[in-house]
């Protein structure tokens, strides 16, 4: 039970930066942080009418030499503080270990896997989805997430629930366009260090910032100039000696506005129509292409999946969730839906290796 709760201690990071009760708040707020109601207060406002703000940033995540490993929660608590001060919602606590495969070979920074992090935001949503809740909002801070957000959005869109999430690198896209001078980049670089001058100065050393861009189109960063990645010997992707606290507010204009437009958005849109268990798996038949050598064909026989290999063995899969299935003893496969519901193809867990197999067309 002791590792239970501390294990959701680590994954759900307590909102520290937000006032400790109502009263506190710098500006007063139009919406409500959940962390602070009794249950009886909670059973009052979770309705089918009412949405609910999940917060999303790291608290773990390497920004450079001149930035914090937690920028990421820094800055989602800030956006939250804004979209609390503007719109009428329900704020969930904020979750701060996602899925950040790209920064792993810099110390401190850490990163759940894909599945991991999907069924995370699953969960969560299905949870407080139970109380009445039908419209869900990540305020997100990251980009590599966006692939698990779109797996749990079409997840909960199965279920009747709508989950919509923040694209941080468009939602104030066209104002970053205008202010940006540097050649490239989208990491702890001018954009995200001049939104941090705005945000929380005192977080960010100018002294130590830097430019270090490699413009090759290859995924994640490296610290090894031999490696098959986008080579960054200080972590940061960009040129962040250009940031200045007045790009940096105007960005983060932009962001709090877009996110807010998001909100009201979601607050109009239609729900997703429920889907039958049937028509869920019809969505995972199909061949995919597992290696150059290898092909692994799905089809479904009496309300179940069978996975068969080329050398023609069959596995009957097990349900995990809507979109997990386990498959023999050791492997655990994860299809990926697209935002429409599409399958591409599944992630597959085999002793210990994660292996990406893409539907053949």
């Amino acid at each position: 039970m002791k590792a239970i709760f501390a294990l959701i201690l680590v994954l759900v990071a307590p909102s520290a930066l937000r006032a400790q009760s109502e009263s506190a708040a710098l500006t007063p707020r139009r919406g409500v942080i959940l962390e602070h109601l009794t249950w009886l207060e909670a059973e009052a406002l979770l309705t089918d009418s009412t949405i609910v703000v999940l917060p999303l940033g790291a608290a773990a995540k390497e920004h450079g030499p001149h930035l914090r490993l937690n920028n990421d929660w820094i800055m989602a608590e800030y956006l939250t503080e804004r979209v609390l001060a503007e719109a009428d919602v329900v704020v969930a606590p904020t979750i701060n270990y996602h899925f950040y495969p790209s920064f792993l070979e810099y110390p401190g920074s850490t990163s759940l896997r894909l599945t991991t992090a999907q069924d995370l935001v699953v969960d969560i949503v299905r949870t407080l989805a139970a109380y009445g809740p039908r419209r869900f909002y990540v305020l997100n801070t990251g980009v590599s997430t966006l692939r698990p957000l779109e797996a749990a959005s079409a997840v909960m869109a199965r279920q009747g629930i709508l989950l919509a999430f923040t694209d941080i690198l468009e939602v104030a896209g066209p104002v970053e366009k205008e202010v940006a001078q540097q050649e490239g980049g989208t990491h702890a670089d001018e954009i995200e260090t001049s939104m941090m001058l705005y945000i929380a100065p005192e977080t960010v050393d100018m002294a130590k910032a830097v430019k270090d861009y490699d413009p090759r189109r290859l995924p994640s960063l490296t610290r090894d100039p031999q490696g098959a990645a986008k080579y960054s010997p200080t972590g940061v992707y960009g040129d962040a000696t250009l940031a200045t606290r007045e790009k940096g507010e105007r960005v983060v204009e932009a962001t709090v506005a877009g996110i807010l437009a998001d909100i009201e958005a979601l607050r109009e849109a239609p729900l997703p129509t429920p889907q039958s268990y049937d028509a869920v798996l019809s969505r995972y038949v199909g061949t995919y292409t597992l290696t150059p050598d290898e092909a692994v064909t799905i089809t479904q026989e009496g309300g179940r999946l069978i996975y068969q290999r080329s050398n023609g063995r069959r596995y009957v899969m097990r349900a995990e969730s809507a979109i997990s299935f386990h498959v023999g003893e050791l492997a655990r496969l994860t299809f990926l839906p697209d935002e429409h519901g599409a399958v591409r193809g599944f992630y597959m867990r085999w002793m210990g290796q994660e292996v990406l197999a893409r539907l053949q067309q």
